[in-house]
């Protein structure tokens, strides 16, 4: 049985910019069925069995953006991937290339091999022979980058159309083609009212193509196509297809996401919503626990209660609470005051982001009485609350 936890995959993955999300990925709540039609419903009922019935696939693919800006990059290449009930994660491999590369787009080099293995992920440019390594408890699946994008997720999850069927409304817009597969297009409307368009195999129902309907932090509608091409759902495969060896030459580096536990956090000092300075050097001796946010960030948003009830339920002499404002284009005090978040806010604290290895949003620190970084997690995972009072309460215990 293929599991949900390619979410938690999406969610370790943190991009900016207009091909990027703000570094987790929350599911849409489901709710009451409101289909217009039966036959439209039965389509998202069928696409989730033909999803579910295979585990491995590779395919070509196309990323690309519908935006109003005149220079968005095309991501090519293929894919193959894996699922099994020993694997926490899909093993991916990514062959990637981008057609084009403006100034300001997506940073990556023009060709790459991405990996996502059982442990581990690796980006390798082999153009320059430079090969990068992550442990994946170390947030090593940032190593795929943009490469995420070329993931259809529904072929590696359970119910992988529950949301759909749950939706708002589902409207069929006719046929289409992608690629050489005939297809029928549905556009559909979330609970939270966000918005899709799926397109999916005449004769076997699979997913072929999704717009995914966002704004971006400054408010601007875009979209992010992912159209796959040449599906084999039945690849031969081998171990050594989902690893990456290097080379005699090769340069390696090791990467992590975040701080580790254990090491010290970085200093700083910040300015909170009243002009007065907030300094962690001098909470030496009280448990601080620091969200990195965004007004725009709907994950962050997500999480907020969390930390709201860290607030609430511990001595605010021994544990600081504090939502450090990132790559802001909102008034984070009002928003705060808008929906009952009194825990303390620190502004203009990309700087800090910078140091706490801070590539997505909403990303969580708690730092011990000693000043060392405790623990660390990166988006709205649904145990948040759990893990958050888990930590101080460990804390709390050693003191």
């Amino acid at each position: 049985m293929k599991r949900r936890t390619m979410i938690a995959l999406i969610i370790a993955l943190t991009a900016a910019g207009v091909i990027g999300s703000c570094g987790g990925t929350a599911e849409q709540p489901q709710a009451d069925q409101d289909i217009t039609e039966d036959v439209e419903n039965s389509a998202f009922v069928l696409a989730d069995s033909a999803s579910e019935s295979f585990s491995s696939c590779s395919y070509r693919f196309s990323v690309y953006m519908i935006s109003p800006y005149s220079d968005t990059p095309e991501l090519t290449g293929n894919l193959t991937g894996i699922m099994s009930d020993e694997l926490e994660t899909p093993l991916l491999r990514i062959e990637m290339e981008q057609v084009s590369s403006p100034e300001g787009g997506i940073s990556v080099a023009q060709s790459m091999i991405l990996v996502s293995g059982a442990d581990s992920a690796y980006a390798y440019n082999p153009d320059e022979n430079i090969l990068d390594k992550g442990a994946l408890e170390d947030g090593g699946a940032n190593l795929l980058g943009p490469g995420v994008y070329s993931v259809m997720i529904e072929y590696f999850l359970d119910d992988p159309f529950a949301d759909e069927i749950a939706s708002q409304s589902v409207v069929s817009e006719g046929l289409d083609t992608v690629g050489t597969v005939s297809c029928e297009t549905y556009l559909v409307t979330y609970s939270g009212g966000e918005k899709a368009r799926w397109s999916f195999g005449l004769e076997d129902h699979i997913p072929r193509r999704v717009e995914r309907m966002m704004t971006d932090r400054d408010g601007i509608e875009i979209s992010r196509v992912l159209e796959v091409y040449d599906l084999d759902i039945s690849p031969v495969t081998t171990d050594v297809v989902f690893t990456i060896e290097p080379s005699e030459g090769t340069t390696v580096g090791l990467y992590s996401a975040f701080l580790p536990v254990g090491t010290d956090a970085p200093l700083w000092t910040l300015t909170d919503r009243d002009g007065n300075t907030a300094s962690l050097e001098d909470m030496r001796g009280s448990i601080v626990v620091l969200d990195f946010w965004a007004t725009w960030c709907g994950p962050c948003i997500t999480v907020m209660p969390e930390v709201q009830s860290i607030f609430d339920n511990y001595p605010p002499d021994q544990v600081r609470v504090y939502g450090v404002n990132v790559w802001e284009s909102g008034d984070p005090a009002s928003f705060m005051d808008e929906n009952g978040f009194t825990y303390g806010l620190l502004l203009e604290g990309d700087a800090v982001a910078d140091d706490y290895r801070v590539t997505g949003i909403p990303t969580l620190y708690v730092i011990d009485q000693e000043g060392r970084i405790a623990f660390v997690e990166v988006g709205a995972n649904p145990e948040l609350g759990e893990m958050l009072s888990s930590a101080v309460d460990s804390l709390l215990a050693t003191d």
